[in-house]
Formats: C-alpha cells, sequence, structure tokens
C-alpha cells in the first residue's frame, strides 16, 4: 500500500513539474511567434497562436518523455 501511496505521489509531482515545463516552453514558442505582431490588445489572433504554442509544447514534451 505504501509503495502505491508513493508512486501516486511521485506521478502527481512529475505532473506539476511537468506543466511548468510546458508552460515555460509555450511561452517561448508564443513569444517567438509573436515577436513582430502588436499585442497590445486581445485578438483571436493571438489566442490562436497561445494556443498552437500550448498544443506545441505538450507534443514536444511527450516526445521527449517517451510517451
Amino acid at each position: 500500500m505504501r509503495r502505491a501511496i508513493a508512486r501516486e505521489e511521485q506521478e502527481r509531482r512529475n505532473q506539476d513539474r511537468f506543466a511548468s515545463t510546458v508552460v515555460i516552453a509555450a511561452a517561448i514558442i508564443a513569444a517567438v511567434r509573436l515577436a513582430r505582431d502588436d499585442i497590445s490588445s486581445s485578438s483571436p489572433r493571438i489566442y490562436a497562436a497561445v494556443s498552437d504554442s500550448v498544443s506545441l509544447a505538450r507534443k514536444i514534451l511527450q516526445r521527449v518523455i517517451g510517451g
């Protein structure tokens, strides 16, 4: 039982760590994609670029961790 609890806690910590990794990677990807755009006001183009960046960061992370 203790082993199962320890494994569950480790997986939760990894997910938290990976979540922050995805956020950082997505922010960098979005910054590069939007570097020359005016981002002073929200627009569908900005939301789309951020969404695509998050998706790409998740795919990269899955590839890195072997999933």
